[in-house]
């Protein structure tokens, strides 16, 4: 068993990081207490909010209190979303949580009770956090449904297979014309017989 020493630049990085990590849990507690009536609601609020409830099933940041009833009346134009999950009952139970925040009723309830955080466009957490982890991810992180505007995953599948089949049908059309050049080139000459005598 082998025990290694802390020297004194490992100790340095141990403090610097432990400071920050402080200093960072202050300044999400302190922001964690402003109430929902001081954030504004814009004209595209709802679609935030169910940004949000589309990244992890949950509405983990707090909007300004109108931005909730609207995304619940905006949830007819998913009808899968709304037919076939939790959103409504979920997006209704933030909405609750921060009422309950701006009237003073208590601090955010976590991830089974609704937000745990400010949001909006100077927020620390006001974007998208979803941690890299390659060039594929990346990919789907370009192309495949993150948010409520984006394109539905069957009908990106169902384009791959489309453009696959086109590719395929291209290439078979371009080997028959290819073919077809090289037995229409080859005269066709009647094969000698044996000469008769």
């Amino acid at each position: 068993m082998t025990t290694t020493a802390h020297t004194p630049h490992h100790t340095t990085k141990l403090l610097v990081a432990t400071f920050a990590a402080a200093l960072a849990l202050l300044a999400v507690g302190s922001a964690a207490a402003a109430p929902a009536a001081s954030l504004h609601a814009t004209s595209t609020c709802w679609q935030q909010v169910i940004n949000d409830w589309l990244d992890n099933n949950q509405v983990d940041r707090i909007y300004a209190i109108p931005c909730y009833t609207q995304a619940i009346q905006h949830l007819s134009q998913y009808p899968d979303v709304a037919g076939y999950s939790s959103a409504e009952d979920d997006i209704h139970r933030a909405l609750l949580a921060a009422i309950r925040l701006d009237r003073g009723g208590g601090g955010p309830t976590g991830p089974s009770g609704g937000p745990t955080g400010p949001s909006g466009p100077g927020s620390p957490s006001g974007g998208s956090s979803k941690s890299g982890g390659g060039f594929f991810n990346a990919i789907g992180d370009r192309l495949g449904p993150g948010n409520a505007q984006s394109i539905p995953l069957p009908l990106i599948v169902l384009a791959g297979l489309a453009l696959l089949l086109l590719l395929a049908a291209g290439g078979t059309w371009f080997a028959r014309r290819l073919q077809a050049r090289r037995v229409t080139s080859a005269p066709l000459t009647a094969p000698a017989g044996p000469k008769r005598r």
